[in-house]
C-alpha cells in the first residue's frame, strides 16, 4: 500500500526511493496552521514527510474560514487539533504531533527542536523573528512565508553560521506592516503562497530544483506575476535567542482593559486608519501609521503611561516594544486583543 500511495512521485526523476526515504525519514515543524500553515501540512503529509509537528495556540474564528478550508466552527478542538486529524485520514503513515500552544520566548528552543526544517506560517510579525532567530541560532533551515491582500512573500534560509537570514531582510519587526485583519487577504493568494511554501520544503528535502535559497520571492495573485531577488548580507549583530534581563516581556507589554479609553493612563493612541475606525473615541490619537514610532517618540514624554491599541493586538504588540527600547523612559502598554477584546 505504501509503494502505490506514493508511486505517483516516486517514478519523477530525481525522487525514486531514496527521495522518498528521505522525505519519510525528514522532521518538519510547521508554525501556525492556519491559511498558510494547514495546506502546507496537507501537501507534507501527502507527500509522505514522516514526522510533522503543528504548532498553533489558536482555535478556529468565523473570519478565518474563507481561507482557512480545513476547519469546523462545529467543532470545539484548535486548530491543531482539527489539522491534526486530517492529516492522519489523509496519511495514516505520517506521525503527527499536535502542540495547541503559543510559540513564545520561553518555549521556542524546545518547540523547534530536532527539526530538520522548519515553517514560519505565522501571520505576526514579532514571532516571523522569534522562529527566524532561533532557527539561526539552531542552525535549523527555515521556509519563510508571508501573505496578505493580494501579494505573498516566500524566502528560504539555511542558516548556516554567517548566513543570510530573515533580520537582513527585516532588521526589526514593522509596526507599521498590516496583518490579514487588518488589511484584508485573498484566500487564493494565500493558498498559491502555501503551495509555493510546500514546494519550496519537497525541494529541499529531496535536494532537486531551484528553491528560492537566500532569495526573496513576491508572488501577486492579480496577474500570477512572481519576482525573485537575490539577497545580500546587511545584518551583522549577532543573534542572541535568550531574552536580555533588562528587556520588558510580552506579558508586561500587554493590558487587558474593557473600554478603548481605560483610566491610568497619560494618552491613547490608535493605530486603526480612519476607514477602519471613522470616529475616535474621546481623547484617543490617531497615529498616520507612516512612521508610528517615531510618531509617539514625538508625542509621549517622559515619566508618561500610554496605551497603543490596533485591530488585534499583534501591531500595537511590536509598537510598544519597539518605543520602550528607544524611549526606556516612557511606559508604553498595548491593548490586548486590539479592539477585538474590548466590548465597546
Amino acid at each position: 500500500m505504501a509503494s502505490e500511495r506514493y508511486s505517483r512521485q516516486v517514478i519523477l526523476n530525481g525522487v525514486g526511493e531514496q527521495g522518498q526515504a528521505r522525505l519519510v525519514a525528514a522532521r518538519v515543524v510547521v508554525v501556525g496552521c492556519g491559511g498558510l500553515g494547514s495546506p502546507v501540512a496537507a501537501y507534507l503529509a501527502g507527500a509522505g514527510v514522516g514526522h510533522l509537528r503543528l504548532i498553533d495556540g489558536d482555535k478556529p474564528e468565523v473570519s478565518n474560514l474563507h481561507r482557512q478550508v480545513f476547519y469546523s466552527m462545529d467543532q470545539p478542538e484548535s486548530k491543531t487539533e482539527q489539522l491534526a486529524a486530517h492529516l492522519r485520514r489523509l496519511n495514516p503513515t505520517v506521525r503527527i504531533q499536535s502542540l495547541a500552544t503559543h510559540l513564545n520566548e520561553g518555549n521556542v528552543r524546545k518547540l523547534l527542536a530536532g527539526a530538520d526544517l522548519v515553517l514560519d506560517c505565522t501571520d505576526d510579525a514579532v514571532t516571523k523573528h522569534l522562529i527566524s532567530d532561533a532557527c539561526v541560532v539552531l542552525h535549523t533551515p527555515l521556509v519563510y512565508a508571508a501573505a496578505q491582500g493580494f501579494t505573498g512573500y516566500l524566502a528560504l534560509f539555511e542558516n548556516e553560521p554567517g548566513g543570510i537570514h530573515l533580520r537582513d531582510v527585516y532588521p526589526e519587526p514593522d509596526p507599521s506592516l498590516p496583518d490579514c485583519a487588518t488589511a484584508g487577504v485573498l484566500p487564493t493568494a494565500v493558498g498559491i503562497v502555501a503551495l509555493l511554501q510546500a514546494n519550496a520544503a519537497l525541494c529541499y528535502l529531496l535536494g532537486i530544483g531551484d528553491p528560492p535559497i537566500d532569495r526573496l520571492l513576491t508572488y501577486s495573485a492579480l496577474d500570477n506575476s512572481q519576482h525573485r531577488v537575490r539577497l545580500q548580507k546587511t545584518y551583522r549583530d549577532p543573534i542572541v535567542l535568550e531574552q536580555p534581563a533588562d528587556t520588558v516581556t510580552r506579558n508586561a507589554l500587554e493590558v487587558m482593559a474593557d473600554s478603548l479609553t481605560p483610566s491610568g493612563f497619560t494618552a491613547v493612541f490608535s493605530m486603526l486608519s480612519e476607514a477602519r475606525e471613522p470616529e475616535l473615541p474621546p481623547g484617543v490619537v490617531r497615529l498616520d501609521g507612516k512612521n508610528p514610532v517615531g510618531e509617539c517618540i514625538t508625542r509621549m514624554e517622559n515619566g508618561g503611561r500610554y496605551l497603543v491599541y490596533c485591530n488585534s493586538g499583534k501591531l500595537s504588540l511590536v509598537l510598544a516594544a519597539q518605543v520602550r527600547k528607544a524611549r526606556p523612559g516612557v511606559e508604553v502598554y498595548s491593548l490586548k486583543g486590539g479592539i477585538k477584546g474590548v466590548s465597546v
